[in-house]
């Protein structure tokens, strides 16, 4: 009867195969955790090493469309999970009411510095409108600090985008524009 579940000296019997599913699962399980984890612990290291400047993507030569001005930003990202916003969205709605199960990419911002209900252009994320607040970026509004948090529907593509300096066209007449310097001039 053994060599029925386990099997004979030519085929493996159910058991094994069985086992060795499960064991497969368990290693390509532990790689995946160990390359999310091996991804933040090298942006933690360049961050460390060459500061946040080394996930700044470059100012764009191109003039701004009319009536905006570039603007230097923080980007984070977040997904309405448990993890990144705790009890937050447990209704699934943003400081503005928008649904997010409806619409499940957007941006929260300072709405001192970036009002609610634009839409911005965001390089490696996409169009996206300002629906949504958070204290992290109220008190890096105090400070100074342009600081946009990126909604994700999912938590890994969340975590993978990270923390990033970028450039992005607001209006002129935001809170935002008017803390960047005014544009060096060549004589």
């Amino acid at each position: 009867m053994m060599w029925i579940v386990w099997g004979g000296p030519t085929k493996p019997g159910p058991a094994w195969i069985l086992v060795g599913g499960m064991a497969a699962g368990m290693i390509l399980g532990a790689l995946f955790i160990m390359r999310f984890q091996q991804v933040e612990v090298v942006e933690r290291v360049r961050t460390y090493i060459f500061g946040d400047k080394s996930l700044e993507l470059p100012k764009p030569v191109t003039p701004p469309p009319p009536g905006m001005a570039w603007v230097k930003a923080l980007t984070t990202a977040y997904c309405p999970c448990v993890i990144c916003c705790e009890k937050e969205h447990q209704d699934w709605k943003t400081s503005t009411n928008r649904d997010i199960r409806i619409h499940p990419y957007g941006i929260a911002s300072a709405h001192k510095l970036v009002p609610p209900g634009i839409w911005l252009d965001i390089p490696g994320y996409g169009h996206a409108m300002v629906d949504d607040t958070g204290g992290a970026m109220r008190q890096d509004a105090q400070r100074g600090i342009v600081h946009l948090d990126l909604r994700f529907e999912e938590h890994q593509v969340a975590r993978r985008w990270g923390r990033r300096w970028t450039w992005i066209a607001l209006p002129i007449d935001s809170g935002a524009a008017k803390l960047q310097p005014e544009p060096e001039t060549t004589h």
